[in-house]
C-alpha cells in the first residue's frame, strides 16, 4: 500500500504542477527527485540515477527524434506544403462528408499544439450545406484530427511511449494500428450517423489539375516517407527524419539560414526538459524499487490489474491533458504489473524487452490514457475547436465520449483475450 500511496502523491504533484503552467519536464524531474526521497535513497544514490538516465543513449536519440520532428513540421509550413495539401483535396474528393474527415485526419500527419484550429475553418467549409449541430462539426474536426497520433511516429507521445516500453516502432505501431482503425470507423459513425451525402458545388468539382495532385503529394509525400523509412523498413527514426527534413527543404528550396533558424528555435525549446524529466522520472522509478512492489500488492488486494491499466494512464492523460505525460508516467507502472514476479517488474521495463503480459497491459494504457487526453478540459485542440464553432463542450465531450468507450472497451477485451 505505501508504494501505491506515494506514487499517487506524485501524481498529484505533477498534475498541481502542471495546472500551475509549470514546465512538464521540470515538473517531472522535481517529482523524479520527490519519489527517490520518499523511498529511501539517499541523495548521492539519486542523483547518480538521475544523471545516468537523463545522458543514456536512449535519452539521447529520443531527443534527437523530436528536435528534427520540429524542424520537418516548420519547413513544412514554411513551404506552404500542408495548405496546399489541404486545399487540393477539397477538388480532388467530391463527398464533403469525406472531406470533412480527410482535412483533420491529413492535418494530423503533423503534431502541432492546437493543429485542430487549423483544420476547423476548412471542417466548417466543408459541412456548410450539411445540416448538423456545432457540436458534431466540433467532433468531426476534433475527433479526426487525432486517430494519427496510434500511428505516425512524429507524434511525442508516441515516441516516448515506443522508447520506454524498447519496443521497436515497427512493433509499437503493429500493436497500435487496430485503434486507429477503431477510431477512424466509429468517429465516422458518430460524425457522419444520419447525414447525407453532400456534393459541391458544380463550379467546384471540375476535373482536378495537375497542379491539384502536386500539391497533394507535395503535403503527403514527406510524412509517408517518415513512416515508410520508420515503420515499414525499421531505419533509425531519428536518420529518417533528418534525411527528410534536409530533402523537403532542398525540394522547397527553404535557405540554410532559415533552417539553421528552424533547428535553433527547436533546441530553445522545451521539448529538451520533457525529455529530461520523463527519463529522470522513469530511471528513479526504476532504481527505488516502486515497480517491485505494485505487482504484489495488486496481487494481494484483489484489484484487477486491467482495472489499474485503465483507471491509471486515463486520470493522468485527463487531468493533464498531454500525451507524455501519460505515457512518461503511467506506463512505466503499467507495464510494470506485467512483469513476471521472478525477474521483477523494474527489470522488465529497464530490459531489452518486456513480458508478453507487460506489453499487452501498456497498449491498454496507450489507449486509455489517449481516452483521458481527449477528453481532457486541458486539452487545447478541444478548447479551441469547441471555441470555434461556438459549441456546447459538455455537448462535444458527450459525442466524444462514444467512440473512446469503443476504443477503450475494444482493447480491454483484446488484453484479457491474449
Amino acid at each position: 500500500m505505501g508504494a501505491l500511496v506515494k506514487l499517487v502523491l506524485v501524481c498529484l504533484f505533477i498534475v498541481v504542477a502542471l495546472r500551475r503552467k509549470m514546465n512538464l519536464g521540470i515538473a517531472m524531474l522535481l517529482a523524479a527527485v520527490g519519489l527517490g526521497l520518499m523511498f529511501g535513497m539517499g541523495p548521492v544514490k539519486l542523483v547518480r540515477g538521475i544523471v545516468a538516465s537523463v545522458f543514456a543513449l536512449d535519452s539521447a536519440e529520443l531527443a534527437a527524434a523530436l528536435l528534427v520532428v520540429m524542424v520537418l513540421e516548420n519547413v513544412m509550413r514554411h513551404a506552404g506544403f500542408l495548405g496546399g495539401m489541404t486545399g487540393a483535396l477539397g477538388k480532388i474528393v467530391r463527398d464533403r462528408r469525406a472531406v470533412a474527415a480527410l482535412l483533420p485526419l491529413l492535418v494530423g500527419f503533423l503534431p502541432s499544439a492546437g493543429g485542430a484550429l487549423f483544420s476547423a475553418p476548412m471542417v466548417g467549409e466543408a459541412t456548410q450545406e450539411m445540416s448538423m449541430s456545432a457540436e458534431r462539426r466540433s467532433f468531426i474536426n476534433y475527433w479526426f484530427r487525432h486517430p494519427m497520433e496510434f500511428v505516425v511516429p512524429v507524434y511525442p507521445g508516441l515516441i516516448i511511449a515506443s522508447n520506454l516500453l524498447r519496443l521497436p516502432l515497427p512493433t509499437y505501431v503493429k500493436l497500435t494500428a487496430p485503434f486507429f482503425v477503431i477510431a477512424v470507423v466509429s468517429g465516422a459513425f458518430v460524425g457522419f450517423h444520419g447525414v447525407p451525402r453532400a456534393e459541391w458545388a458544380s463550379s467546384d468539382t471540375a476535373r482536378p489539375t495537375r497542379e491539384d495532385w502536386i500539391a497533394l503529394a507535395n503535403g503527403l509525400v514527406p510524412i509517408l516517407s517518415v513512416v515508410v523509412g520508420a515503420v515499414a523498413l525499421s531505419v533509425d527514426i531519428t536518420l529518417v527524419l533528418g534525411v527528410v527534413a534536409i530533402l523537403t527543404a532542398l525540394y522547397a528550396h527553404v535557405p540554410v539560414r532559415k533552417l539553421a533558424a528552424f533547428a535553433k528555435e527547436a533546441i530553445a525549446s522545451s521539448i529538451i526538459f520533457l525529455i529530461a524529466g520523463v527519463m529522470a522520472f522513469k530511471g528513479v522509478l526504476e532504481l527505488s524499487g516502486a515497480l517491485e512492489e505494485l505487482p504484489a500488492f495488486f496481487e494481494s488486494s484483489g484489484v484487477p490489474v486491467i482495472l489499474v491499466a485503465v483507471v491509471m494512464p486515463f486520470l493522468v492523460g485527463f487531468l493533464t491533458g498531454y500525451a507524455p505525460a501519460y505515457a512518461g508516467l503511467a506506463l512505466p507502472v503499467v507495464a510494470g504489473l506485467g512483469a513476471p514476479i521472478a525477474g521483477g517488474a523494474a527489470a522488465a521495463t529497464a530490459g531489452t524487452f518486456l513480458a508478453q503480459r507487460s506489453i499487452d497491459l501498456a497498449i491498454l494504457g496507450v489507449v486509455s490514457g489517449q481516452a483521458g487526453v481527449m477528453l481532457s478540459p486541458a486539452h487545447l485542440c478541444l478548447s479551441l475547436t469547441v471555441a470555434h464553432f461556438g459549441a456546447d463542450f459538455g455537448g462535444v465531450c458527450k459525442l466524444v465520449a462514444i467512440p473512446e468507450a469503443i476504443l477503450v472497451g475494444a482493447a480491454a477485451v483484446w488484453t484479457m483475450l491474449k
